[in-house]
């Protein structure tokens, strides 16, 4: 009687743990993996087990730090059972990523998390982050800045936008202070776009009054089409162009 007072409270409770076939994968991939469920001390029922891939970032709205979480997917393990005192389940796991999602990057980040329902006691919860890499035209468009040694500095995704500002290391080392793309990673089937802000590094009485007119800055719509990104090597041409 004791040990299921214990369980209800968490302690000595029935355990979980989601063990990935790989921690890095692309969009469109199917990952796999096995779900080990651990009897606690008592037996217990269990309800639905369920995976959910989840998306984590922040971004920058009005000068103020926000942050977005949400489910991209749900993966139902098995219906209700009913497991022993230390007895040891498996199950097989198995996930579609999906396409057209924002990429992890610098803020942005993926885990799953696994959820074991315990009846008349507290849940079990298991956190595994993975690293979502994009595929199709985002690749390119992405490769793209990478090939011209623009890498991400800062970066954040809203639920719409995925926002990346990138810093040169070759092409344009010196000459920016600010190189901004924001792209909508739910259109990326078919085409890339968005809005673009540069701001050009400045010195001297001239560079103050650039500033303070905003001759400095350069911005605007993008539109990269598929035709565009077919390859990195278009895909540099085209972001030169843009830029």
């Amino acid at each position: 009687m004791f040990k299921k007072i214990l369980s209800s409270i968490g302690i000595g409770s029935a355990k979980i743990d989601l063990v990935l076939d790989r921690e890095v994968v692309t969009m469109g991939d199917i990952l796999g993996g096995k779900l080990l469920v651990t009897g606690g001390a008592t037996e217990q029922k269990i309800g639905n087990i369920t995976v959910d891939l989840r998306v984590d970032s922040s971004y920058v709205s009005n000068d103020q730090t926000r942050s977005y979480e949400k489910s991209v997917t749900s993966v139902k393990i098995s219906d209700e059972f009913t497991i022993g005192a230390g007895e040891k389940r498996e199950f097989p796991f198995t996930c579609q990523v999906p396409e057209f999602i924002a990429m992890s990057s610098v803020t942005t980040r993926y885990y799953f998390l696994t959820n074991l329902d315990i009846q008349a006691g507290l849940d079990s919860k298991d956190r595994d982050f993975v690293q979502v890499l994009p595929s199709g035209l985002m690749k390119n468009f992405v490769e793209g800045f990478k090939a011209l040694g623009c890498v991400p500095k800062l970066e954040g995704f809203n639920g719409t936008y995925q926002i990346i500002d990138f810093r040169p290391t070759t092409w344009l080392a010196g000459k920016l202070d600010e190189l901004v793309f924001s792209f909508q990673p739910g259109l990326s089937n078919r085409e890339i776009v968005g809005y673009f802000e540069i701001d050009k590094k400045t010195s001297g009485i001239g560079g103050w009054l650039a500033d303070e007119m905003d001759l400095d800055e350069k911005k605007g719509a993008f539109r990269f089409t598929s035709d565009q990104l077919q390859t990195v090597e278009q895909a540099q041409t085209t972001i030169r162009v843009c830029v």
